[in-house]
C-alpha cells in the first residue's frame, strides 16, 4: 500500500513539476515578446512615427509588466495590450499555484508548531 502511494506521490509531483514549469516559460516568453515590443517605443514617439492626439508630453516604461507608453495632450498610447497583460498575469499565477502545490506534495505533513489546522491540536 505504502508503494502505491509514493508512486502516486511522485507521479504528482512530476506533473506538478512539468505544469510549473510550463507555465514559467510560457510567462518568459510573453515577457520576451512585450519587452521587446517597448524597447524603442519612447524614440519612436518622439521622432512622430506613432500617431497621437495632441502635443507630445512625456514618455515612460515599466519593466513589470513590460510596457512603454507616449502620454499626449488627448490621451497615452501604450505597447502592450490589455489582453497581454491578463495572459501574462495569469500564467504567473498558475506558476505561482503549480509550484505551492508542488511544494505541498513533496512535503505533506504540516510543520510542527501548525497547531491551527484542522485535526491538530486539542478541542479539533
Amino acid at each position: 500500500m505504502t508503494n502505491i502511494r509514493t508512486a502516486t506521490a511522485r507521479r504528482r509531483a512530476v506533473l506538478l513539476g512539468v505544469g510549473a514549469a510550463l507555465s514559467l516559460a510560457g510567462a518568459g516568453v510573453v515577457y520576451g515578446v512585450l519587452y521587446a515590443r517597448s524597447l524603442d517605443f519612447a524614440e519612436r514617439c518622439e521622432r512622430g512615427l506613432v500617431t497621437g492626439s495632441g502635443q507630445l508630453l512625456e514618455t515612460g516604461a515599466s519593466w513589470l509588466p513590460p510596457d512603454a507608453w507616449c502620454r499626449f495632450e488627448g490621451g497615452s498610447v501604450s505597447t502592450t495590450p490589455f489582453w497581454a497583460l491578463l495572459l501574462f498575469y495569469a500564467l504567473m499565477t498558475t506558476a505561482v499555484w503549480a509550484l505551492t502545490a508542488l511544494a505541498r506534495v513533496r512535503h505533506p505533513h504540516p510543520l510542527l508548531g501548525a497547531e491551527w489546522q484542522v485535526g491538530h491540536g486539542q478541542g479539533w
